[in-house]
Formats: C-alpha cells, structure tokens, sequence
C-alpha cells in the first residue's frame, strides 16, 4: 500500500505530463517505483526518446527524489561517452540503464515534489 503522499506524487506526476504512460509497482514499504515511458530527452543523445524511472520511497515529501534512470543503450550525439557529467552506467530494477545523477542543492520539503524534479531532469538532458 502507497503512502498518501506518495499517491499524491503519481496523481502530480500525471498531470503535470500529460500522454506519457507511468508504470508505478509498490515497492513494499509505502513508496513506489515509477517508470514514465517515452519521453523526449533532447536532441544531444540516440535515440533521443527515453523512459525515465526513479523511485518515490516512504519518506516522501521529507525527501528528494533522486536517482532517475533511462534506457541503457542510448549514446551521446557527439560521440563523447555516455559515462560522463552527471550521467553513469547502472542497474535499474534488474536490468541495465544509465543513472542521472541531478542532486538538488538547495532543495525544499513541500516546495520541491517528484513532478518538479522530473521536469528538472529532463531540462538539464535537453541542455535548457
């Protein structure tokens, strides 16, 4: 069973990207694993459609979301390797995937929710 808060965060995290489909498995401890598919990550990498996955543990709101993870098999468009500046290889759920590594400094309880870190996420792949 999902905390409250962190059904709050899917409800959030649904609305705030309308057409992408999110996978949520219940992680046994209140929290959830989400995987949102299909997301455009930005012109710098091949393919430049992912899923990004992160889990939103019991703790939630009290902590940050963090790490994300998308497909493993995506390479940098300039040839430059994958395992660089905040990105790392790593097993997500299992499987292989690349590790986002976004800490947010300067991050608030309340202010700072699971849909707000994704949309950060995915500004800095975009290169915005």
């Amino acid at each position: 069973m999902l905390t409250p808060e962190v059904e709050q965060a899917i409800l959030e995290l649904r609305a705030s990207f309308p057409g992408v489909g999110f996978e949520v498995a219940e992680d046994g401890n209140g929290g959830a694993l989400v995987t949102g598919t299909d997301f455009f990550i930005g012109d710098r990498f091949r393919p430049s459609r992912s899923w990004v996955a992160f889990a939103i543990t019991f703790q939630y709101p009290a902590t940050d979301v963090y790490p994300h993870f998308m497909r493993a098999d995506l390479q940098r468009a300039d040839g430059t390797p994958i395992a660089a500046d905040g990105l790392s290889l790593a097993v997500w759920r299992g499987a292989q995937a690349v590790q986002i590594s976004r800490r947010s400094h300067g991050w608030k309880q309340g202010l700072d929710t699971a849909a707000i870190k994704l949309m950060k996420v995915l500004e800095w792949l975009r290169g915005n």
